[in-house]
């Protein structure tokens, strides 16, 4: 039986009082791509539309997708995405700061995907004591053929019980937004986080989206979309709390927090002023959020005139990313596969498939090289830099579309 519903209420208030501000009609599932072009351009769609809750500041979905039906076989890899590799070093050198990790100290990573967060742990220090946990069985496999020890299922309390373990550090990055169900994920962090434990958790920040016009951020996997105030609401009913919150450029702007106990049993890690700073920033009301989604949808319809334009003139046009912000875009602007003739991937998994909704193939860099297009769309934007330092060889120009339209 199905799980997906719509979604009236705040998880932090219960307050059925909101407004929607972004809705962009029907989309696919963006991760689970297709087979053949038919299927693609036949693929279930779901509502897609955000919802903001004054009373706790939090924005969501209006419409949540059976977590089955998205996460049981995912296509992405993080283990793709070197400077996400890096990204990981940087994040345990941080995080050593506070904990002086060791053998002794069990590490926990939620939604830990193929491995890729703690093998860069464990390639810094190898004793390290890891566990991953994902949902997704063809990524738990790849974590265990890498030796990092891994449960496969969906993190909440009945998870925390079973597995009965403290844990020093508790990471998660860019999987928080995903869990429909917060407040069991919350309160099973707050049973498996040791007394003096840090919960090191990162995922894109909101203001930032909004601030750059990345409305690509907003698909079914993203439940939520957050700022630090009604976070802090959430964490103080599992007695928790925020010590340091740090703005990383990962994932086109994401946060990273450092979550402790309260009381007692926090009282080793004092709050540091970055957080309140931050929260003092978050002064957005009703009227700005409407006012972006309004110019959201005059965004939309400029970049699809735009690479229409370039088409009616003769002009070839590929992507680089089969990435969740690429199908939304895609679609979004209603760009097919008579538009864009194809769009390059790095992961294997992707390769021979199809975007959802669009009928485009997703190819190899190979592609690029026997059947190289005028102008490359850089679907994957938040790493453009390092996609196009990539492509040295290609001969085209770079069409790069967040926050606004430019070509290189």
């Amino acid at each position: 039986m199905s799980e997906s519903k719509y979604i009236n209420n705040c998880p932090i208030t219960d307050s059925n009082k909101y407004i929607t501000y972004l809705d962009l009609g029907l989309m696919p599932l963006v991760n689970n791509l297709s087979d053949t072009k038919e299927e693609s351009l036949n693929c279930d769609k779901f509502p897609l539309a955000v919802n903001y809750y004054e009373e706790s500041g939090l924005s969501m979905l209006s419409y949540s997708v059976d977590k089955n039906d998205l996460y049981k076989h995912y296509t992405y890899k993080s283990g793709v995405s070197l400077p996400y590799i890096e990204h990981c070093k940087e994040m345990y050198r941080f995080v050593n700061v506070y904990l002086s990790l060791d053998s002794k100290k069990k590490i926990l990573d939620i939604g830990g995907n193929d491995g890729t967060l703690l093998s860069a742990f464990l390639d810094i220090d190898s004793t390290l004591d890891v566990t991953n946990v994902d949902a997704s069985e063809n990524l738990c496999k790849l974590s265990e053929e890498k030796g990092i020890k891994t449960v496969c299922g969906f993190w909440g309390t009945d998870l925390a019980k079973q597995i009965n373990q403290k844990y020093k550090l508790i990471t998660s990055t860019n999987v928080f937004q995903h869990t429909l169900p917060i407040n069991d994920f919350v309160e099973a962090i707050s049973i498996s986080l040791d007394k003096f434990g840090i919960w090191c958790l990162e995922f894109p920040y909101w203001k930032n989206t909004l601030e750059t016009n990345q409305y690509d951020q907003v698909y079914h996997e993203h439940v939520y979309y957050y700022l630090l105030k009604p976070l802090a609401l959430l964490f103080d009913k599992y007695n928790l709390r925020i010590i340091k919150a740090v703005p990383q450029s990962i994932h086109g702007g994401s946060m990273r927090l450092l979550i402790t106990h309260k009381g007692e049993l926090g009282e080793a890690f004092q709050p540091c002023d970055t957080v309140k700073q931050v929260m003092d920033r978050e002064d957005m009301d009703t009227e700005y959020y409407i006012n972006w989604g309004n110019n959201i949808q005059d965004h939309i319809a400029k970049c699809r005139n735009f690479i229409l334009d370039l088409k009616a003139k003769g002009h070839s046009i590929s992507g680089f990313g089969a990435a969740a912000k690429g199908c939304i875009f895609l679609n979004s602007a209603g760009l097919d596969h008579t538009v864009i003739d194809y769009v390059v991937d790095d992961t294997d998994l992707k390769q021979g498939k199809f975007i959802p909704g669009t009928g485009i193939e997703i190819v190899s860099r190979e592609e690029v090289k026997i059947n190289p297009t005028d102008y490359m769309i850089v679907l994957a934007h938040n790493f453009a830099d390092y996609i196009i330092r990539s492509l040295s060889n290609y001969k085209g120009k770079y069409i790069v579309l967040m926050p606004d339209i430019k070509v290189i």
